[in-house]
C-alpha cells in the first residue's frame, strides 16, 4: 500500500474482475459504500468489498450515505426505475416507501438522526423532494405556488432541507424547509439552488450564505478569480468552491465563516485546481491538473497543495471526498490492467 506525506493508498476492489467500483461515501469509523459494477458494496480498511442485499425483484445499485451510526442509503435497480432503500448497521435492508403515485425514488442524505433526504418522480418525469424520518415514515416536503417541482440537496441534524424549487411559470429558485416540510424561498440575492445547510441554518448558494438570522454574506474570488460554483460548507461556516482565474485557469477556494477566501492553489507543475469537499479542520480534497494530467490532492489549514499516492497498480486521479475527522479521503484512478475506474481510498498514517 504506497504511502504519501500522511496517507496510504488502498484500491478498493471490485467484487468480480475487471468490474469498476465507485465510493461514494465514508463516516468517521471509516466505513466506506458505493457500488462494484452496479452491485452495493461496502469496503474495510484492506479495500476488500462486501456486498449489500438487496431487495427481491431488484437487480443491482448503489450505496450513496453513511452516517456515524452506520445506516447507509441509497437506491436500488427494479426494471428502468428506482427504489429509495436503507440498509441497518446489521445489513439488513429496507425500502423507503413511496408517496402514492410515484414511479421512482433516491435516497441522497442520511443524518445523525438517521432521517433520509430523497426525491422521487411521478409520472411525466416530476421530481419532488421527500423526506423520511427515521422510523421511515415519509414527510412531504412542500411546493411553491404552480405546484412546480422540487429537488432537495442537503439535510441538516435538525431535519431541515434545502434544495431549490420552480414557481408556476418554470422559474427554479432556491429555497428552505423547515422539519415540518414547510417550504420558503430564500431572500435576496437570488439564486437557482441551495447545495448545503449546518445545524446553526448557514445556507450555502453560489457565491452566497445565508444566515439564520437573515444575514447574508457574498463570497467572492476578489481579484484573484471570479467565484463560480460553491459546493460545501462546513458546521463553523467555512465553504469551499471553484472559479476562474482572469487568464481562465481553473482555481478553488476556501472561505472563512466572514466570507474571505484563501486561493488553494494546483500543485507546483500544474495550472489548476477543483475541490469537492472539506472536513471539520478545513482541509480540503479535489485535484490539481496540468500537460493533460490529472492528480488527487488535498490543501491542510495552511493552503498548501499536497498530492495523494496512487495505490500500486493504479493511476489515482481525483479525491472527492474526506469524512468529517479527516481521517479517511475517498476518490477514484484508472486500471490500465482492466480498463476501468477504480475507487481509491487514502487513509491517515
Amino acid at each position: 500500500m504506497p504511502e504519501g506525506p500522511g496517507f496510504t493508498a488502498v484500491d478498493l476492489r471490485p467484487l468480480s474482475e475487471g468490474e469498476g467500483t465507485g465510493a461514494y461515501c465514508v463516516n468517521d469509523a471509516g466505513t466506506i459504500v458505493g457500488e462494484s459494477g452496479s452491485r452495493p458494496v461496502w469496503w474495510d480498511g484492506d479495500g476488500a468489498p462486501t456486498p449489500f442485499p438487496v431487495l427481491d425483484g431488484c437487480s443491482g445499485g448503489r450505496a450513496v450515505g453513511v452516517n456515524a451510526a452506520g445506516l447507509v442509503v441509497g437506491s436500488l435497480y427494479v426494471g428502468e426505475h428506482l427504489r429509495p432503500v436503507c440498509w441497518r448497521a446489521d445489513g439488513r435492508v429496507r425500502a423507503l416507501d413511496l408517496p402514492d403515485g410515484a414511479v421512482s425514488g433516491t435516497a441522497c442524505r442520511v443524518n445523525a438522526r438517521g432521517s433520509v433526504l430523497g426525491n422521487v418522480m411521478w409520472p411525466g418525469f416530476r421530481w419532488r423532494a421527500l423526506r423520511w424520518g427515521p422510523g421511515g415514515d415519509a414527510v412531504e416536503l412542500g411546493a411553491l405556488p404552480g405546484d412546480g417541482e422540487t429537488q432537495g440537496h442537503d439535510l441538516n441534524g435538525l431535519d431541515e432541507v434545502v434544495g431549490s424549487a420552480k414557481n408556476g411559470t418554470g422559474a427554479r429558485t432556491a429555497v428552505r424547509w423547515t422539519s415540518s416540510g414547510k417550504i420558503s424561498k430564500l431572500p435576496p440575492p437570488r439564486r437557482a439552488t441551495a447545495c448545503g445547510i449546518t445545524d446553526s441554518g448557514a445556507i450555502l448558494g453560489d457565491g452566497v450564505v445565508w444566515n439564520r438570522d437573515g444575514g447574508t454574506v457574498l463570497l467572492t474570488g476578489g481579484p484573484e478569480f471570479s467565484a463560480g460554483q460553491l459546493v460545501r460548507i462546513t458546521g463553523r461556516g467555512v465553504a469551499i468552491g471553484w472559479g476562474v482565474t482572469p487568464d481562465r485557469r481553473g482555481t478553488c477556494a476556501r472561505w472563512d465563516p466572514d466570507g474571505r477566501p484563501t486561493v488553494l492553489r494546483p500543485l507546483p507543475s500544474d495550472d489548476a485546481s477543483t475541490c469537492f469537499d472539506i472536513d471539520d479542520a478545513g482541509t480540503v480534497v479535489g485535484e490539481s491538473a496540468g500537460q493533460g494530467t490529472v492528480r488527487p490532492v488535498r490543501w491542510d489549514t495552511d493552503a498548501t497543495p499536497l498530492p495523494l499516492p496512487s495505490p500500486r497498480g493504479l493511476t489515482a486521479i481525483v479525491a472527492q471526498h474526506i469524512n468529517a475527522s479527516g481521517t479517511v479521503i475517498i476518490g477514484y484512478g484508472f486500471a490500465a490492467d482492466s480498463s476501468t475506474y477504480r475507487g481509491i481510498a487514502w487513509f491517515r498514517s
